[in-house]
């Protein structure tokens, strides 16, 4: 007859291993395919594609809404400016966004530029509205924003000072 001792098992070390050896390399090997399918990594190529086709179209309509801004002060002049203060704001995020990308490094602005934008439409809205002379503050906009859209050419290593596209 045969007793039961205590901690007595048919298994030996290495067959106990297999199973967790087996399940690691099985992990292993999904966590590769996956990684060579591109599968939860970011397409860098595509990204920056997408990155300079977003600038181009924000700048250029920021610049398009500051020339089409009356120097008369129309009704339609504080609508005109929310949209020139939310396409500059699209690049900014875009700048945030390439920042959180790629660190510090990434930073195709300095915040000073964005701030300086946002400074100037304030001040053209607070002489709007108090009906005081605008045309000075919409040159210095227009200068703002023409050293932004310049900026970018510059950030997408475009050659010449045409408008963005």
């Amino acid at each position: 007859m045969m007793r039961y001792s205590k901690g007595y098992s048919d298994a030996t070390p290495a067959n106990r291993l297999r199973p967790i050896i087996l399940i690691v390399l099985v992990l292993a090997l999904a966590f590769l395919i996956f990684k060579l399918a591109g599968v939860g990594g970011i397409n860098e190529g595509n990204f920056e594609i997408q990155r300079n086709s977003e600038l181009r179209s924000e700048v250029q309509n920021a610049v398009s809404s500051v020339n089409s801004l009356s120097r008369l002060g129309s009704s339609s002049t504080s609508g005109m400016l929310g949209r020139v203060r939310q396409y500059v704001h699209g690049v900014e995020v875009i700048n945030d966004l390439n920042t959180g990308m790629y660190g510090e490094i990434g930073r195709l602005y300095p915040q000073s530029v964005f701030d300086n934008i946002y400074t100037i439409i304030d001040e053209y809205e607070a002489k709007l509205s108090s009906g005081q002379k605008v045309s000075d503050v919409l040159s210095r906009l227009s200068e703002a924003v023409n050293d932004l859209n310049d900026r970018t050419f510059t950030v997408l290593g475009l050659s010449g000072n045409a408008p963005a596209q």
